[in-house]
């Protein structure tokens, strides 16, 4: 594994730290100063599952945005402003994201960073565009919410750049033929779809594979299912070239308690998307654990650049001291649009239109080098580029951890181990 590989060209990497001091100095410059009367008290939202499914992502993200929202004031120190952070718990619920929302901008709120699955983010975009608010999710990828014009914008990349990836890591290990399974969410549905077609797409061969139901909390009849089309496809292949990829949550760790009972499940390799990847739930079970470390089970995360570790590690440890766990990228995406929506702010005028505070929320995340580095968003208002890390659960010491195994540039199609 070549975990320092770097990842952005050079000069980009030496640019880093000096291209984050530009852009947060470049407020200094708006053309509205703010310096005149009473300071003026900005919240910026956050609605993340803080104790629901995925929450070990939601309790990273509450803390990388209330440490992005500490940062952002002693930047804006003497510039007329003060940023809160106003953090509702939404169980990737999706009525319950909804009902957030609608309570944050009764309070005023203008920008909420979240939700985090498409689900949510689904259930709250007619909402989004008839009120005067800007959301930005740090970890939706569905395709289908991949739509210009409106003001819902996402820190990450689309399904299709993981799929992608995903897809290149199987085939680069020798698989040929694959069986899906999947959480009935938007999300996963998306990474689903994305993966079978770039897979196919090299020459391989995909399954029907098994969809489980959003709700799922037993999965005996979902491992049966796949029981049986892994035993269909190694009638005509080696166990080497067959593959099973899963699409879900935190239940994933349910799924392999129930898959374990199967040995012909734990023949074969195992590939997660990213909303398994880094899982604390799962490293809590320890039967799952120990049929993730018998398939392999790398699972694919929009990634971080390791040869800029020194950027992003000291506000990744201020994270999990605060959470008590380690963020992932997705966290850190946190930390980086809620930076990107003070800079917004200090570009605007005291009185904010939405429209002109969405144009200049754009305009920042074009200039901002951050932690998940350059932010970039296309006409879609997405991430334009993005590469991916593989975790997969390996011994470490006495106990287990998420460990990065591969990596994926998505600009040259490389991927490095």
């Amino acid at each position: 594994m070549q975990s320092n590989k770097a990842r952005l060209p050079l000069a980009r990497r030496i640019g880093a730290v000096a291209a984050i001091a530009l852009a947060l100095a470049g407020t200094a410059a708006c053309e509205d100063d703010g310096t005149g009367g009473d300071t003026q008290e900005v919240a910026i939202g956050g609605i993340f599952s803080l104790t629901g499914n995925w929450s070990s992502l939601g309790v990273t993200s509450k803390a990388a945005l209330e440490l992005a929202v500490e940062d952002a004031n002693r930047y804006a120190a003497g510039r007329g402003i003060t940023f809160t952070a106003d953090v509702r718990d939404t169980k990737l619920e999706p009525a319950r994201a909804l009902a957030a929302l609608d309570s944050l901008r009764a309070a005023g709120v203008k920008i909420v960073i979240g939700p985090q699955s498409s689900a949510e983010l689904s259930a709250i975009r007619a909402f989004v565009n008839s009120n005067e608010l800007i959301v930005v999710s740090q970890s939706s990828t569905a395709g289908s919410l991949a739509v210009a014009g409106d003001h819902i914008f996402r820190f990450t990349a689309a399904d299709s750049l993981e799929g992608v990836a995903s897809a290149a890591l199987m085939w680069g290990d020798g698989i040929r033929a694959v069986i899906p399974v999947w959480r009935a969410d938007a999300g996963n549905q998306g990474l689903h779809t994305a993966t079978r077609a770039a897979f196919t797409a090299r020459g391989g061969t995909v399954s029907t594979g098994t969809e489980y139901g959003a709700s799922a909390t037993t999965f005996g009849t979902t491992a049966t299912t796949l029981g049986d089309q892994v035993r269909a496809a190694l009638a005509g292949r080696p166990a080497g070239q067959v593959g099973v990829y899963v699409a879900g949550f935190d239940e994933v760790a349910d799924l392999f308690t129930a898959a374990a009972a199967d040995p012909v499940l734990a023949s074969v390799r195992w590939y997660g998307a990213d909303g398994i990847a880094q899982s604390g739930a799962l490293l809590a079970k320890p039967a799952a654990v120990a049929f993730a470390e018998t398939v392999g089970f790398p699972s694919a995360l929009f990634g971080l650049d390791f040869s800029a570790r020194q950027n992003w590690q000291p506000v990744a440890t201020r994270i999990q001291q605060r959470a008590g766990s380690a963020p992932d990228a997705f966290a850190l995406a946190v930390y980086d649009a809620t930076r990107v929506a003070a800079m917004a702010y200090l570009a605007s005028p005291a009185e904010v239109r939405l429209d002109s505070l969405s144009v200049r929320f754009v305009d920042a995340a074009s200039t901002y080098h951050g932690l998940t580095g350059w932010t970039v968003l296309n006409a879609a208002g997405d991430r334009q580029f993005a590469d991916f890390d593989f975790w997969a659960i390996r011994p470490s010491g006495a106990t287990h951890a998420w460990t990065r195994v591969a990596g994926y540039e998505t600009r040259s199609g490389t991927l490095s181990r």
